[in-house]
């Protein structure tokens, strides 16, 4: 991935030598910051938010943390608390990435159980053949998964398409899923990874409707299937970024 010269002000010179460390986690706020489409001032905006004044972070120092100029840890507790909210970043993944201490609670969030975190390999959900672990062409990331919230032979899943898109959010293209390849007991009203001959690796919700059984999009634009062959990969269980469980 390519970086903007625009995140460095014109006129401003480039640090001689940035810590290995502190260019690392600048780079990954960088990314999550363009993943959720956000503009600096719009994090520092965010920040302001969720901490108040004693929380914000402006633009011209989340610049300087993007390109290592200066160290995250640096930051005051109530700033750390608030630019991680406004990234979106949950506890685990916070502490995993940047080794600095949860400082502040999290309502609702269970801190204790998401700091033993598994490193799962995520593939692309679109694919004309069955995702296997052994294949490590098709890795395109990797997961920082919850213990609490890993399974065994679990897959990670990142989608591709609208079809299970709604108007309140549902699966979007970029979302990641964790699949359980243990659970192909076919539920009604379920989520499931399948395989099916001609249309390739895909997501779909069964549905039998009082006899065949369907794989219905939830993106209304998408009809329903009702495919003579189909392979169960597993089902969805839980939906990442924004922490649903299925």
């Amino acid at each position: 991935m390519e970086y903007a010269a625009s995140t460095v002000p014109q006129g401003s010179a480039q640090p001689a030598a940035l810590p290995p460390a502190e260019a690392t986690l600048g780079r990954w706020l960088l990314e999550r910051r363009l993943a959720l489409g956000l503009q600096q001032g719009q994090v520092s905006a965010r920040t302001l938010q969720h901490g108040g004044e004693p929380g914000r972070v402006t633009q011209p120092y989340l610049s300087r943390l993007e390109r290592g100029a200066r160290p995250l840890g640096a930051l005051t507790a109530p700033r750390q608390d608030a630019l991680r909210r406004a990234l979106e970043i949950p506890a685990g993944e916070w502490v995993a990435r940047t080794g600095l201490p949860l400082l502040a609670p999290v309502p609702g969030e269970d801190v204790l159980g998401t700091l033993e975190l598994v490193r799962v390999p995520v593939r692309a959900l679109a694919s004309a053949g069955l995702p296997f672990a052994e294949d490590a062409a098709s890795v395109i990331d990797h997961e920082l998964v919850p213990l609490r919230d890993h399974r065994p032979g679990m897959l990670v899943l990142e989608v591709q398409g609208e079809s299970m898109t709604t108007d309140t959010g549902g699966l979007r293209p970029g979302d990641r899923i964790y699949v359980d390849p243990g659970d192909l007991d076919l539920r009604e009203g379920r989520i499931y990874v399948l395989h099916v001959p001609g249309l390739g690796l895909t997501v779909k919700r069964l549905r039998s409707y009082g006899g065949p059984v369907w794989l219905t999009s939830d993106n209304p634009d998408h009809p329903p299937v009702k495919p003579e062959e189909v392979t169960v990969v597993g089902r969805v269980y839980y939906h990442q970024p924004r922490g649903h469980r299925l």
